[in-house]
């Protein structure tokens, strides 16, 4: 105690929403500059904008095929190899979509005086069945799998929380949660 003040005084005091946002915001920092080291490890034309909107990115088929999938139930278990769970396991993806190919989402938050953008990350599925078969499941669980010639042999933990899928169009999807996060504030302005 320096000049009679109590411990308990020192600094702001951060409200636990506060608290919560900027625990998100640190974690997305981190697996956003993941995914950026990921995608430099590879030629630009493998990774691609979505010709709709630029929040969204699409791999290409090869590195698609760097995962695997299984549906268990009403879930889906997408597998991700060492190097791809390097930046998934800290990515905060808040839903999947299914349409022409899976999409991760993951929503924007403020970090710092600017916001870090959504993104969502479009894996290509070449069969309408295969997405099909992903689209007719509740719940996507990403989990870390080790793969030896071409083929899944080992299942290893799960990375981050369950996800909500939902058949919407990612582009759509975007728009409808902005609207809604735009409603929810002007509304609190009022309360």
């Amino acid at each position: 105690m320096a000049g009679g003040r109590k411990q308990d005084d020192e600094g702001p005091q951060i409200s636990p929403e506060e608290q919560a946002r900027i625990a998100k915001a640190a974690k997305q920092v981190a697996a956003y500059a993941n995914f950026l080291r990921w995608a430099a490890n590879f030629r630009k034309d493998e990774i691609t904008r979505h010709p709709k909107t630029d929040k969204v990115m699409m791999l290409s088929p090869m590195l698609s095929g760097r995962f695997s999938y299984c549906i268990e139930g009403d879930t889906i278990y997408l597998g991700a190899q060492p190097f791809e769970a390097a930046w998934l396991s800290a990515m905060p993806i808040a839903k999947a979509y299914v349409s022409d190919r899976l999409y991760l989402s993951v929503e924007g938050v403020g970090c710092m005086d600017s916001k870090l953008p959504p993104l969502g990350i479009g894996v290509f599925m070449d069969d309408q069945r295969k997405r099909a078969h992903i689209a007719s499941a509740k719940w996507l669980q990403v989990i870390r799998v080790q793969v030896r010639d071409g083929v899944v042999c080992a299942v290893e933990n799960q990375l981050g929380q369950r996800i909500e899928i939902t058949r919407q169009d990612i582009v759509l999807g975007l728009k409808d949660a902005a609207k809604a996060k735009l409603e929810q504030q002007d509304m609190s302005r009022y309360f």
